[in-house]
């Protein structure tokens, strides 16, 4: 008996693997650096719950000690204010602005997470204007990158803002009422129009290509607009700025600003802007242009934090 079971063991016969099986080719092991990354990766997904709660937290912390101490508990409205005051206005802010999100497949995925990271600026810029205005996100494709980049930020979805998912602009506003606001257009925008919404595009790809927004929003037949950049400031760059810095200039204008002012408080340092100056403005402009060296770093540094990490714990 014991003979029989050792005969059949030496014929018995290998398992198959995708190691020894005809015809397939050994996976090639991850490297070390691979392997530690995954792990990262892994972990950071385990922790991100965790980390949300602990900021929660510390906002909760430091709004009690603010409110002990006398100081304003907030920058500006919560969420639930913001609605009571939209709500309380009928819907209809005097401006309105749609950021365009149909450029899912022209954008690596570094450029998508900047892409969400500025929406997710413009909404803190939005919710914290004195006179905030309604808000769209058009084109984004459902389980698109975007869509999935949007998901990564908790709550978003509660966020006050009018998202369209496989709805471009064109299908959401008359086009006799938009304006698509590119740095190519021959139309110089001089003041805001009520009733009118405001395209600005969302995409970020570092110049490689270049006047698409702008032949897009012709192709469609719409009005295209570019900011009056150069004919309030001199830059010592291009007149060409990100998708929150428009945004946050067109709240500022639509708040009352004249556009000299906003743009000196809007647009980033690097730049060298300067106020243009006249026999009228030589004094206003030099008043702009101090306060605005003076505020820049200040507000650098508070925007570049809640770019990176951001909860909305209201």
């Amino acid at each position: 008996m014991d003979t029989t079971e050792q005969a059949f063991k030496e014929v018995a016969p290998e398992m198959r693997t995708l190691n020894n099986c005809p015809g397939t080719t050994p996976g090639t092991p991850m490297s070390k650096n691979q392997l530690k990354k995954q792990r990262k990766l892994a972990e950071f997904a385990e922790l991100r719950k965790l980390r949300r709660e602990r900021e929660r937290e510390k906002k909760k912390q430091k709004r009690r000690e603010a409110k002990e101490l006398g100081l304003p508990v907030r920058t500006g409205p919560s969420r639930k204010e913001l609605k009571k005051r939209q709500v309380a206005e009928g819907g209809k802010s005097g401006l309105s602005v749609a950021i365009d999100l149909d450029y899912d497949d022209l954008m690596q995925e570094r450029d998508i997470v900047k892409c969400v990271k500025q929406c997710l600026r413009i909404y803190t810029i939005n919710r914290r204007s004195p006179q905030p205005g309604n808000l769209h996100f058009t084109g984004i494709r459902s389980n698109g990158q975007i869509h999935e980049s949007f998901k990564k930020n908790e709550g978003w979805e509660n966020w006050h803002v009018q998202y369209y998912f496989d709805r471009g602009h064109t299908d959401v506003f008359e086009n006799s009422q938009m304006v698509y606001l590119t740095c190519e257009s021959d139309r110089v925008l001089d003041k805001l129009q009520p009733g009118c919404t405001y395209v600005i595009g969302g995409l970020v790809d570092h110049n490689h290509f270049k006047g698409l927004c702008h032949s897009r929003a012709t192709a469609a037949g719409l009005t295209t607009a570019r900011l009056p950049l150069s004919e309030h400031v001199d830059m010592k760059t291009r007149a060409v700025l990100s998708t929150y810095h428009v945004f946050e200039l067109l709240t500022k204008v639509a708040a009352g600003q004249d556009w000299t002012a906003a743009i000196l408080d809007t647009i980033p340092m690097r730049k060298g802007a300067k106020a243009k100056i006249t026999d009228k403005k030589e004094g206003l402009g030099q008043d702009l242009e101090l306060n605005h060296n003076l505020e820049q770093q200040d507000e650098k540094q508070e925007a570049e934090s809640e770019i990176e990490c951001y909860s909305l714990d209201s």
